[in-house]
């Protein structure tokens, strides 16, 4: 009997803007091979080495309501993983850029004056102050998932934990805990073309972290992945819930630090159509994105 393993190498090409994908561009190659161990090895595992590349604007460098538009910061990440395997730990290594809109290298982010005028020196960038960071940490990760679809509608639990912990250059630890709760409103005749069940969904999640944190790896709150009817980091951005990141950007871009939020939402395919109220503001918006937010 002869037996064959499959070699394989993908790459793909991911924006999370379609109309603007110079705002969130990303690619990623990866390589796999079966059978490790060779073939004959009961415990049949499998290599999996990634390489990456991302370009995305920080939230943590932009403004709060009321003030002028800033110039946006863009986090440049390149680098290789080691993706979760089913003991769920694997090692990051990277190499993250700070740039302005003209792809120059910069140190320090720019801060509003009360008078309106910019000036360059507001909070570092970077974490050793050059603008460049390069980074190794390992990564834990313990998922829960009882969720199962109905009608193409999710319901269940889901929780998960996940720890990064970084080496001596920089040395961190950072933890987020989410835990989602999908009940099932009423009851419908399963099968296909059949309507699904309206679903209530409960999120919440808290992080924190201590160390030397760069302050674009921060929790950003506000936004799709927090609280909703808010810009990305437009309510703060936080080591943890009651500590500031370095060089305090909350206080220098005048945000608010708190809002709630509620609203409804429908799912059309793989699209997601959201009406959500800000509190602050006391207005409503509508958002239309792709994907699962839980």
């Amino acid at each position: 009997m002869v037996k064959l393993t499959s070699l394989s190498v993908s790459g793909s090409i991911t924006t999370g803007n379609f109309l603007y994908p110079q705002d969130d561009l990303a690619f990623k190659l990866e390589y796999t091979h079966p059978y490790w161990d060779g073939l004959d090895d009961p415990r049949n595992r499998t290599l999996h080495v990634n390489c990456f590349n991302s370009r995305k604007t920080s939230p943590t460098f932009i403004a709060g309501p009321g003030v002028d538009e800033l110039p946006p910061v863009w986090i440049d990440r390149a680098g290789s993983f080691t993706p979760q395997s089913k003991f769920t730990y694997g090692l990051v290594m990277e190499e993250i850029t700070t740039r302005d809109e003209n792809f120059k290298i910069i140190a320090e982010a720019a801060k509003v004056l009360p008078n309106g005028s910019l000036l360059l020196n507001g909070p570092p960038t970077s974490l050793n102050g050059t603008g460049i960071d390069r980074m190794a940490f390992l990564q834990a990760n313990i998922t829960r998932d009882n969720t199962r679809f109905v009608n193409e509608a999710l319901f269940g639990v889901r929780s998960m934990f996940q720890v990064d912990q970084g080496t001596k250059s920089p040395f961190f630890n950072r933890y987020l805990l989410t835990l989602t709760r999908f009940f099932q409103l009423m009851s419908v005749e399963e099968g296909d073309g059949k309507s699904p069940p309206p679903v209530l969904v409960l999120h919440g999640r808290h992080g924190g972290c201590f160390g030397d944190l760069p302050s674009y790896d921060a929790f950003a709150l506000g936004g799709p992945y927090s609280v909703r009817g808010y810009g990305m980091g437009e309510l703060g951005v936080s080591r943890n819930m009651l500590e500031d990141v370095m060089g305090n950007p909350s206080e220098v871009y005048r945000r608010m630090g708190q809002g709630s939020s509620y609203g409804i939402g429908a799912i059309i395919g793989n699209a997601r159509a959201e009406y959500a109220i800000d509190h602050n503001s006391g207005t409503g918006a509508f958002f239309f994105r792709f994907g699962d937010r839980f």
